[in-house]
């Protein structure tokens, strides 16, 4: 019996040390591969002609489908609210727009 217990603490410390090692390589690779969130919320504020200090709120989502990656950017200024998709690898902007504060 201790000895089953024993093989079976060895066993899931191993599956826990794989699964980490992958977990950390699959996060590497994404910081790696694309331009990140704080980069992609410059790119869209430049475009814009807004001012880091002038957010009032935004959001941020990274989302990947049919081989291609994306980050969405929403964010509003007093008065404004602008929509924005970047190419998550280039930080090409692929969509943007912007419209009168609704409320």
């Amino acid at each position: 019996m201790k000895r089953v217990l024993k093989i079976s603490l060895v066993v899931l410390v191993l599956l826990l040390v794989l699964g980490g090692a992958v977990g950390g390589y699959f996060i590497h690779r994404h910081n790696s591969l694309y331009i990140g969130r704080d980069k992609a919320l410059e790119i869209a504020l430049r475009d814009a002609g807004v001012d880091h200090s002038a957010l009032r709120d935004r959001d941020i989502d990274f989302d990947s489908g049919y081989g291609s990656a994306w980050y969405d950017v929403d964010f509003e200024t007093a008065g404004m609210e602008y929509e924005y998709s970047l190419d998550a690898v280039t930080g090409e902007i692929v969509y943007r727009y912007a419209e009168p504060e609704h409320g």
